[in-house]
């Protein structure tokens, strides 16, 4: 079967490779899932650079997020062939991976597989991140890097539960279509002053919490228009300076500062997982689910992917697929 490989940490230009490699086979507490098509992530280049948490082990089969069929299981799998699951596992862009069953989120059959592809990532942490924030309707919640896939699944559901957001992108050519998505207002870093803008917004009264994907001093200056009691929620690295607040910041409007990482969050959950599962899919299974998709290449293309990717970025999610249905 083709498998995109590395076998050193590098760019994906220098290091992937289109490779022959031989069908898996399934062991115990495993499946084999016959792979219909995966997203590029952020987290797909940091782990072909060897800079993500999980490390490849040479030669790695790249890939960590995806969607396809099970092909085969072991004779006391909880699991049934031809099950259509969704799952984050390393080893992906291949025609067939291994996957362990305790990281497969079982899907219905109709479920669209370009939504279904990206399911076990950023849903699932776009609706974490709003239960961590335990906003009421009527809220203003500030989303920062807008136009990020998760961005935009966290403004569709903020506006299901009637929270009011205020999502700031770098500039006008990012904005457009934020609106489309749910966005109340969009504001741009660019245009400079967020601060004061998003107090003219709240009516001087600030946001009850930010999601922050950037912190360098986007978010330093975002502290300052925190409503009393606020929270701010950290899940990103995309800013490369440190962030700097005066502790009469915090300590004088009783705000609350953390991180968000979605696999500690998933354990802490527990038996409750499952129906959030449930309740995702209800919601993104609506055709008006908006998950953009710029384009689909097929596994041999890898590299015109990552062409595409880097001249065309935040216009949608990129796609490889490896086998029909």
């Amino acid at each position: 079967m083709n498998a995109i490989v590395f076998e050193q940490a590098g760019t994906p230009a220098d290091a992937l490779k289109i490779t022959e490699v031989t069908l898996p086979e399934p062991r115990e507490g495993e499946v084999r899932v016959k792979m219909l098509a995966s997203p590029i992530n952020p987290a797909d280049l940091l782990f072909i650079n060897g800079m993500y948490r999980i490390k490849p082990q040479f030669p790695q089969v790249a890939g960590l997020e995806g969607v396809g069929i099970i092909d085969k299981t072991q004779d006391n799998s909880h699991y049934s062939k031809n099950t259509l699951v969704a799952f984050r596992h390393k080893g992906l862009w291949a025609e067939y991976a291994i996957i362990p069953e305790d990281k497969l989120i079982p899907l219905p059959d109709n479920f669209p597989v370009e939504k279904g592809s990206q399911f076990s990532l950023n849903p699932i942490t776009a609706y974490a991140l709003l239960e961590d924030a335990a906003l009421r309707p009527g809220d203003w919640l500030l989303v920062n890097a807008g136009n990020s896939a998760v961005s935009k699944i966290i403004i569709q559901l903020a506006s299901l539960r009637k929270i009011k957001t205020i999502v700031i992108t770098r500039n006008e050519k990012e904005a457009e279509g934020l609106t489309s998505v749910g966005a109340t207002r969009v504001l741009t870093s660019q245009s400079g002053n967020v601060a004061e803008k998003v107090l003219e917004i709240t009516e001087r009264n600030g946001v009850a919490c930010v999601l922050d994907a950037v912190g360098d001093d986007l978010l330093s200056e975002l502290l300052t228009v925190m409503a009393s009691f606020g929270k701010v929620i950290s899940y990103g690295l995309l800013g490369k300076g440190n962030v700097t607040y005066h502790n009469s910041t915090v300590i004088f409007k009783n705000l609350t500062i953390a991180g968000f990482g979605i696999d500690a969050w998933l354990t802490k959950k527990g038996d409750d997982v499952q129906r959030i599962y449930d309740e995702l899919i209800t919601t993104i299974a609506n055709p008006e689910f908006q998950m953009p998709v710029a384009a689909i290449f097929p596994l041999t293309d890898i590299y015109e992917a990552f062409k595409f990717l880097k001249n065309n970025a935040n216009t949608g999610k990129v796609l490889i697929s490896m086998n029909s249905r």
